[in-house]
């Protein structure tokens, strides 16, 4: 029998100061934490997002995590990207990181998505495990797939369809 996840909500928030220490708690690094507020709109962007939300990762009174989801300018209407996603290490490999995810599925079928993609590392071989167990299959390296769409061509991209 497939372990339960806990129960957890996602708290929405546009407030920079809610979400920007928990970004940094879960060490994602300066040159990230810059990428995501000028992505949101809090520098200079010549083509603003489509959309972006950011969703505090809440159990009770505590707040476990960060999530959001974006959509590029000129991207299908149909397609959302993860993006801005941590736990604080306290609160990692213990289900909350994939009920994130999974909350973040049901929002983006809800406003509309069919396939959602996200990216990481290279090297990262843990994160690429952990979204492979959540539906998510490689599409491949960004510079063929989704050049200029990460943080570094390098990076590798991933890819999950929502059935409702």
């Amino acid at each position: 029998m497939p372990k339960k996840s806990p129960k957890i909500a996602l708290l929405e928030t546009k407030q920079i100061e809610q979400f920007i220490p928990v970004l940094r708690e879960v060490e994602l690094g300066d040159r990230f934490l810059l990428a995501m507020l000028h992505w949101c709109g809090f520098g200079r962007r010549s083509t603003p997002l489509d959309i972006w939300h950011v969703f505090l990762v809440k159990r009770a009174d505590e707040t476990l995590g960060v999530i959001g989801l974006y959509r590029q300018p000129g991207m299908s209407k149909q397609v959302g990207w993860i993006g801005w996603f941590g736990i604080r290490r306290r609160f990692r490999r213990k289900g909350y990181g994939t009920s994130a995810v999974q909350g973040l599925v049901a929002f983006a079928q809800e406003i509309g998505c069919k396939t959602l993609w996200v990216y990481t590392g290279s090297k990262d071989k843990a994160a690429m495990r952990f979204y492979q167990s959540l539906g998510f299959g490689i599409v491949g390296i960004a510079r063929k797939c989704a050049r200029g769409q990460t943080m570094d061509d390098s990076d590798v991209v991933l890819r999950r369809e929502i059935h409702s």
